[in-house]
């Protein structure tokens, strides 16, 4: 390898292998937190679909967490987030902040159904709850993209029409085989919990196929 191409490397390794290190540590840690908040005492005997909702609705509000926190000191964000300087998230600071905090809301949403009774949020509590995170996850979610530029509003389109394709495929399959015996029917926090998944998974695939993918 010539010595032209080495400083290339180096910068892929920083801006996709470290970050990506930190991202599965940061992950597991994360959700290995939630999983033992939901053995404890207090919160009662959540099924297993009610920790793994737990854990996801987590992840929303740790990421959500973490690119604010990178958004409003863009010095250490450039670092770990995936833009190509400080100057692109000072651009979008008032995009990114709506986008987290949308994704905060929501991810407050899905914990609060995975505590609802049995768990130790009444009903009523766990909906009103879920409710305002959800429709103020919404609001905020609309001013992003009414803020956006025309590639970020397109980004967002293009993710959201993903989100709704892979759910009618995953879901509607699970739905298909459990209706036919195959496989275990879904519970219901288990549909909402895939289509948060599908949502980030969708996001991904759209940055990916355009090409906004940092690699140094």
């Amino acid at each position: 390898m010539s010595d032209a191409k080495q400083p290339e490397g180096k910068a892929i390794w920083r801006k996709v292998a470290v970050p990506a290190m930190f991202g599965g540590v940061f992950g597991f840690g994360a959700a290995f937190a939630l999983g033992s908040f939901a053995d404890v005492s207090w919160v009662g005997g959540l099924s297993t679909s009610a920790e793994i909702a737990l854990i996801g609705g987590g992840l929303y509000v740790l990421i959500a967490l973490m690119t604010l926190l990178g958004t409003l000191n863009p010095k250490a964000g450039a670092r770990y987030l995936n833009v190509e300087d400080e100057g692109e998230l000072a651009e979008m600071r008032a995009v990114l902040v709506n986008s987290c905090a949308a994704m905060a809301l929501w991810g407050a949403a899905l914990m609060a159904l995975a505590l609802a009774a049995p768990g130790p949020l009444a009903a009523p509590l766990a909906l009103a709850i879920a409710l305002g995170g959800l429709l103020g996850g919404a609001m905020f979610a609309w001013r992003s993209w009414k803020l956006s530029d025309e590639l970020m509003a397109a980004v967002t389109t293009e993710a959201n029409s993903l989100t709704a394709l892979l759910a009618f495929a995953v879901l509607g399959g699970w739905g298909m085989l459990a209706h036919l015996g195959y496989i275990p029917g879904p519970q219901p926090l288990d549909l909402l919990t895939g289509l948060y998944a599908l949502s980030l998974l969708a996001t991904f695939v759209t940055v990916a196929r355009r090409g906004m993918m940092r690699l140094g």
